[in-house]
């Protein structure tokens, strides 16, 4: 074998590339290492990496085993799951790269991220990303290392993918939960009856109005307004209309 020196640099450095190391726990045998394992290695243990991170699971139909430092769904998903659709999750009170998964980072579920915006993105993609309202957190009655979260999605792109990283980071702090909340929408179905879902966890203040064009509201409406619960409204009129709906 020539000198390690006389071999010429590979480039660029691809995942698939390999070196040769010892393999501390099996009694320091000789191995291959690919550079994306190295990677993903280096990526979760080092100490400057970003404390909220997991790993999405399709785990959570019966029989199936929910792992700890992931993010998944009470009945389960699927291998793809958009990110636009979720408004619940279930999430790991243990992050992947905190002490390797034994530190119980839970306590910020509630303060700060509780009423608070939050952008999920997927680790080793940025296009894969999604900003949501973090509206609830509560422990699972069932499954006590794991936390029950409420979203409203804002806006983002891409899919949560089976056994991929992702990263929560805290991007609008609301340090009361008391930040004044509010909800619109154009009512533009021509319809006499609309269910609203504003999502803002109270029985707010409603007003309806007429529109010009699609965002313009003129005269303010009167309707019936029934509430179906802290996060749903029902608008009745007497003939089909279209407008807007401001829920405060």
């Amino acid at each position: 074998m020539a000198k390690i020196a006389s071999y010429s640099n590979a480039s660029p450095v691809v995942g698939a590339d390999k070196w040769i190391g010892s393999d501390s726990v099996n009694n320091w045998q000789t191995k291959n290492f690919t550079a994306e394992a190295v990677a993903e290695y280096m990526n979760r243990e080092a100490t400057q990496s970003q404390c909220l991170r997991y790993v999405y699971s399709t785990a959570g139909a019966p029989g199936t085993v929910r792992p700890a430092s992931s993010i998944s769904f009470s009945a389960g998903g699927g291998t793809t799951e958009a990110l636009s659709g979720i408004t619940t999750m279930m999430l790991s009170k243990y992050a992947l790269n905190v002490v390797k998964g034994t530190k119980d980072v839970s306590a910020f579920y509630t303060a700060p991220l509780k009423g608070s915006d939050i952008l999920l993105t997927q680790c080793d993609d940025l296009t894969v990303w999604a900003v949501y309202s973090w509206t609830d957190s509560v422990k699972d009655g069932v499954e006590t290392n794991f936390y029950d979260i409420s979203l409203t999605y804002k806006d983002g792109n891409g899919s949560l993918t089976d056994s991929k990283d992702y990263f929560i980071s805290l991007l609008t702090y609301d340090a009361s939960g008391t930040t004044d909340k509010y909800f619109t929408a154009v009512l533009n179905g021509n319809a006499s009856t609309y269910t609203v879902s504003h999502n803002l966890n109270k029985y707010c203040s409603v007003t309806v109005t007429e529109k010009d064009g699609n965002s313009d509201p003129t005269d303010e409406i009167k309707c019936s307004v029934v509430y179906l619960n802290v996060n749903q409204v029902r608008v009745d009129f007497d003939t089909n209309f279209n407008g807007v709906i401001m829920c405060n």
